[in-house]
């Protein structure tokens, strides 16, 4: 990607929109542009592409996705694509600060902005690097923020937090080892692609009270079983199994000691303490 310059015109071939449009975001501050000494607006090309990974609102594709106390998405989702770790810090510690519990934040602002990059970056809007940068940044920011996430002083056990099968990263789980650390658990995050056995071992040898999975999935049958065989092949933590992020119901039967949910706030009566579940 690079700073190629486009005109008033360009821009408003690429986003569909009018050329008054274009130039009404540029004077808000909404779309950044570059004043010539003729008064020209200018558009950098990173720019646009920032632009065009952003969530838009149904109704208004050009209002950019407001979540709350001023945190935009479309300003987490700009701060990803460019790796500035900072930004995004400020932003959740703006949220706590309003007392927006981590299972809103992950909810609400970090994986929807990381949703769009990856929508992105699929729909060829942006560099396959920008999600690599995109990635790196994410887990920067969950290692920085994992002490400040830490709800309260005395642990409550441990939970082992891993992706679901078919998640080529290991960001949910880390998004849910933030969670899990707000309601006072130690976590051991784990990696991609493990077999049900090595995460039933990593509950065990840990002595863990749940085990955490976390992607974004249908409820396939095979999804279920994973979890089922996690959950059998766990012989002396007697942990249950959450899985997160998954949508759709289930078309197999369950068994207990299992649960599917679609977000982390669905999950905050089962991990956070109750002094902490008003704060959604």
């Amino acid at each position: 990607m690079n700073d190629r310059l486009m005109s008033t015109g360009n821009v408003a071939e690429v986003l569909d929109i009018s050329e008054a449009t274009v130039k009404r975001w540029a004077d808000a501050g909404t779309l950044p542009c570059i004043r010539t000494p003729g008064g020209h607006r200018k558009f950098r090309l990173r720019d646009i592409a920032m632009h065009l990974a952003s969530p838009r609102s149904p109704t208004d594709k050009g209002a950019p996705a407001t979540v709350g106390n001023d945190c935009s998405v479309d300003d987490v989702v700009s701060a990803l694509l460019v790796g500035d770790t900072d930004r995004i810090l400020r932003s959740i510690a703006m949220l706590r600060l309003h007392r927006v519990s981590m299972a809103s934040i992950v909810d609400t602002i970090l994986q929807p902005a990381f949703d769009h990059v990856k929508q992105a970056c699929d729909s060829g809007r942006c560099e396959a690097f920008h999600l690599h940068v995109a990635i790196n940044s994410l887990i920067e920011v969950s290692i920085l923020q994992k002490p400040n996430a830490r709800g309260v002083r005395r642990t409550r056990g441990y939970i082992v937090t891993a992706p679901l099968p078919g998640e080529v990263s290991d960001i949910g789980a880390r998004f849910g080892s933030l969670v899990a650390g707000e309601g006072g658990f130690d976590t051991q995050v784990l990696g991609v692609g493990l077999l049900p056995p090595s995460v039933s071992r990593a509950a065990d040898d840990l002595g863990a009270s749940w085990v955490l999975l976390v992607g974004n999935a249908e409820c396939t049958e095979a999804l279920v079983d994973y979890a089922k065989q996690v959950l059998a092949g766990i012989a002396r933590s007697q942990a249950k199994v959450l899985c997160v992020g998954v949508r759709g119901r289930p078309t197999v039967d369950m068994v207990d000691g299992v649960f599917l949910m679609s977000e982390f706030r669905d999950a905050e009566a089962l991990l956070a303490p109750a002094v902490h579940r008003g704060n959604r």
